[in-house]
């Protein structure tokens, strides 16, 4: 019985230690609270948009130096280095939340 106790203990501890992948909201950014447009300006425009039924729209972006990042650092050109993110914006334009959906250096320089 007790051996089973720990085993539990154990796997409950290293699950707790895991990294959480997937989607991350950013809580600072330089965009947050202006217009897309200066983003748009910045970084270019988003490869797909969809508007959502209260009027807001999700602006998804993706970085487009991946391969010359890769190249330019010596890593395999199989393997990318980009950054992508979905920005939302209200109905009047204004970014309310960012989230970072594949992050890599690059997204530091990007949302500043």
């Amino acid at each position: 019985m007790t051996r089973k106790f720990f085993m539990v203990l154990l796997l409950a501890f290293v699950s707790g230690c895991t990294p959480v992948s997937g989607p991350q909201p950013v809580a600072h950014s330089l965009y947050l609270g202006k217009r897309y447009l200066r983003f748009v300006m910045d970084n270019g425009p988003s490869y797909k948009d969809v508007r959502l039924r209260d009027g807001s729209v999700l602006h998804y972006w993706r970085s487009d130096t991946g391969h010359l990042m890769a190249i330019a650092t010596g890593r395999d050109e199989n393997y990318p280095d980009y950054c992508e993110i979905a920005l939302r914006t209200d109905p009047h334009g204004i970014v309310r939340a960012i989230t970072i959906i594949e992050d890599s250096p690059i997204c530091i320089g990007v949302l500043k």
